[in-house]
């Protein structure tokens, strides 16, 4: 029997943050790196500052939070 679970990928992981925890939490939600999800947001921040800047914010704001 097939069992289906459902699993959100956009949270904040508290335990592996360095700042708030979003490229954390969206990284192990998606089985990336780490380090690539923070790289890749760190170029999109100097291509595109002020929509990563407000982006992350809201992130960091409305995503939910996950201790484990």
């Amino acid at each position: 029997m097939n069992r289906f679970e459902n699993t959100q990928s956009f949270y904040k992981d508290r335990l592996n943050k360095k700042i708030s925890g979003v490229c954390a939490g969206i990284a192990n939600g998606h089985n990336f790196p780490v380090w690539a999800t923070r790289l890749a947001t760190l170029l999109l921040f100097f291509v595109f500052p002020v929509p990563v800047l407000i982006g992350y914010f809201v992130a960091a704001m409305i995503l939910p939070a996950k201790y484990y």
